[in-house]
């Protein structure tokens, strides 16, 4: 009887959640802001998060990695403290996560339709929370965006932020196909080091990328054992912000048109496309990143001519996501560095 009743519990809690109406946590403040809500723009629905504890202060849009992740449903991860000192926005882009429709055919999707929705989705929140301009950061794929976007309007970012920072993204996937064979050698693990060295053509020639089961096995997606993905399924299955159907559409957009749209990266490098950014620049990397590469992002930070100055900073015991590996050290940086410098650049 109490298995029976413990399954019918779990079905019903299943069908509870499987269409349950989103929200986000409210947060404690006269003018505090809390909100999870569809945004139209460049006639699509973008779901986006908005949150801070006073809207006085400024205004930080993330744009996610994947390409078609998210980061709504892994908020409390790392932003608590940031709340305070900024009104942040996150937001599922289009074609992924709760910006997904079934209804909605996606196959010609590409970075510029993203770049775009990022560009009209600045101008509408400095309408909608009454600012001159935002801050911008960028982490993974959504540095590509965020870099892009930057460079075209500049006269809507105080300054841009890229965390885990795309570069050559051939030369960057060489790079990291390059230590993770080092790392399998070492290790011993001889048909790792062959198997990827039978590759070695095809990642230099942007043909393909190096496979991303060997950069997260050898330490180069997380320095440390991260809970990152068991976070994420445990927020979409009993968090506020996601339903299970939101989570059903965030996987299925992201295995469907994720690598489509990272190639597209490939063969638009990004050093080619940018040359010049009119806000001040920065650049956080963990030391270990393989995913996008630290070594490659360096290069391009060299080459970029940031006009308003720009800063290269490392985080010595991340890979790819210091924000979540290092969230202290982070979470000073942008509240209080990242506000000071910027006047002084």
């Amino acid at each position: 009887m109490l298995k029976k009743a413990l399954l019918v519990s779990a079905a019903a809690f299943l069908a509870y959640r499987l269409n349950a109406k989103g929200h986000t946590r409210p947060l404690e403040g006269e003018n505090s802001i809390a909100e999870l809500k569809s945004i139209r723009i460049n006639d699509t629905d973008i779901w986006a998060t908005i949150r801070g504890q006073d809207k006085n202060n400024p205004v930080l849009l993330c744009v996610t990695g994947g390409p078609c992740g998210t980061e709504i449903p892994l908020i409390e991860m790392y932003e608590k403290e940031l709340e305070k000192h900024f009104t942040i926005v996150h937001y599922d882009q289009r074609g992924a996560g709760k910006s997904f429709s079934f209804f909605k055919d996606y196959s010609d999707l590409t970075y510029e339709d993203h770049v775009n929705d990022l560009i009209a989705l600045s101008e509408y929140l400095c309408t909608y929370l009454n600012k001159e301009k935002i801050y911008l950061l960028g982490h993974s794929y959504g540095t590509f965006l965020a870099t892009v976007a930057a460079s075209r309007r500049p006269d809507l970012y105080e300054a841009y932020v890229g965390i885990g920072q795309m570069s050559d993204v051939a030369r960057a996937e060489s790079y990291s196909l390059e230590s993770c064979i080092e790392a399998a050698k070492e290790k011993g693990n001889t048909k790792d080091a062959e198997y990827l060295e039978s590759i070695r053509e095809k990642v230099k020639n942007g043909e393909t990328i190096c496979p991303r089961n060997y950069v997260r096995k050898y330490g180069f997606a997380e320095h440390e054992k991260s809970n990152a993905v068991a976070q994420l399924v445990k927020s979409i299955v009993f968090g506020p912000e996601y339903n299970i159907m939101d989570g059903i559409k965030f996987f299925y957009s992201a295995a469907k048109h994720a690598m489509p749209l990272a190639m597209q990266c490939v063969k638009d490098p990004l050093p080619e496309l940018v040359k010049e950014i009119k806000v001040p620049t920065y650049f956080l990397l963990g030391k270990y990143d393989g995913m996008t590469n630290t070594k490659a992002a360096r290069e391009y930070f060299d080459e970029l001519n940031a006009t308003e100055g720009k800063q290269f900073i490392i985080f010595d015991n991340s890979a790819h996501s210091p924000q979540v590996e290092e969230n202290e050290k982070f979470v000073e940086w942008m509240s209080n560095d990242l506000l000071d410098k910027n006047k002084t650049l």
